[in-house]
């Protein structure tokens, strides 16, 4: 028989390794919730945004699609409004790629193979069939709030997507509730059966974001581009506490188009935030 003293002390390592090797998930609560104007929704998401002026995050990630499977790990840094720096190491911490977003531009330089390039956004179009900015990538990454429509069909006209204004997205979203989440839309029910019933040749965007209640956080982001016949779903889950903020810790991505599939699920493994980190990137001169 196992010595009652050596199991009570067995016992107690077992739940403070539990303890320091877990951060606490947040629950979502399952009560209904009761409706709230899209103006002050969006005042209640932005200010449970994690403040920062860097990010450092070390990742897993795992892609699938028509043509790949694949898992790898990596570092992604932040430099907020300005940069995205991402760091893939697939196996033993041997650097095998490095990205640099900025506002305007992509860079790309893969080990190797010895190749690099530089390209505009439209990149993400070409390559994923996805129109994403350098501000809607940061927001992905950061869970907040993004407006992936460009264009606004009653009037006609082009519509700021950076713009974070409360005013704006009181203009731009409708808010509505599904059981315990909010929800913020961009295009109400009947407005979007007119559009398919009509079927008519032109872009029609329609972006849907549920809220989790307890903590303001999106759980779910979908946008449909009817007009390309496109769709792009992001789901969050697995919140912890980040310096008295909450943060999702995984991230997966879907996107579906009329000639391929793509599935990226993303876990965050330490997030840490406004440290002294670096953003080298170097393309060297015999690469092509």
């Amino acid at each position: 028989m196992i010595n009652k003293k050596y199991l009570t002390f067995f016992l107690i390592v077992v739940i403070i390794f539990t303890l320091i090797s877990c951060k606490t998930t947040r629950k979502i609560s399952s009560e209904k919730v009761r409706p709230m104007g899209a103006g002050k929704l969006y005042s209640m998401v932005s200010s449970n945004y994690l403040p920062y002026n860097t990010l450092s995050i070390k990742f897993d990630v795992n892609i699938k699609s028509d043509e790949i499977d694949r898992s790898i790990g990596g570092t992604l840094r932040i430099r907020k409004d300005s940069l995205i720096w991402i760091s893939i190491s697939p196996a033993l911490g041997i650097e095998a790629a490095r990205l640099q977003f900025t506002p305007d531009s992509i860079m790309f330089v893969n080990k190797m193979k010895n190749e690099y390039f530089v390209k505009s956004y439209d990149y993400f179009d070409y390559k994923f069939q996805t129109d994403l900015s350098f501000s809607d990538l940061q927001s992905i990454f950061t869970n907040e709030i993004f407006l992936y429509s460009e264009n606004d069909e009653e009037n006609n006209e082009r519509l700021n997507t950076d713009n974070k204004e409360e005013r704006f997205y009181r203009k731009t979203f409708i808010s509505t509730t599904d059981s315990n989440l909010y929800v913020l839309k961009t295009q109400r029910k009947h407005k979007i059966k007119k559009y398919i019933k009509k079927n008519k040749n032109k872009d029609f965007i329609v972006e849907t974001l549920s809220i989790t209640p307890d903590i303001f956080k999106i759980s779910n982001i979908s946008v449909t581009d009817y007009g390309e016949k496109r769709t792009l779903n992001i789901q969050y889950s697995e919140f912890i506490d980040v310096n008295n903020k909450v943060m999702p810790t995984l991230i997966k991505m879907q996107v579906e188009t009329s000639q391929k599939n793509m599935s990226t699920e993303i876990k965050y493994n330490k997030i840490t935030v406004n440290s002294d980190v670096s953003f080298p990137f170097k393309i060297p001169e015999k690469y092509k």
